[in-house]
């Protein structure tokens, strides 16, 4: 097809297929394991909580601690967003600070939201 030989100095080498960037690759592995090992964590508080004596009387005559409803409702909330901005990554370019910071944010609310499922049952 091509008879010509090159020309000195012209050719190039093909530049190899943009392959994802590990940071971004990392950072979308840790979110999505963060997200969900957040339900198998609740469950473990919650058991953990309930085997405890306070717990236990908490479970069976009433009388939890008093955590608002809307306080559990806006610690999911900002975990769920913080947990779209982390996955939502592109795999072409670093992750932004943004991103890793929406990382820590979720991890931060996840377990705030599990200090507070421990002290509803033992509170």
């Amino acid at each position: 097809m091509n008879d010509r030989a090159p020309a000195a100095g012209t050719s190039r080498p093909p530049a190899p297929p943009a392959a994802p960037v590990a940071g971004a690759r990392t950072l979308r592995r840790s979110a999505l394991g963060a997200g969900l090992l957040f339900f198998p964590a609740t469950a473990f508080v919650r058991i953990a909580a309930v085997a405890t004596e306070r717990g236990g009387r908490c479970l069976t005559y009433g009388g939890c601690g008093d955590v608002p409803g809307p306080l559990f409702q806006a610690t999911l909330v900002v975990a769920g967003a913080a947990w779209l901005a982390a996955l939502t990554t592109p795999g072409g370019a670093p992750p932004s600070r943004a991103r890793w910071a929406a990382l820590w944010t979720l991890i931060a609310a996840e377990l705030f939201f599990l200090c507070l499922v421990m002290g509803h049952y033992t509170g």
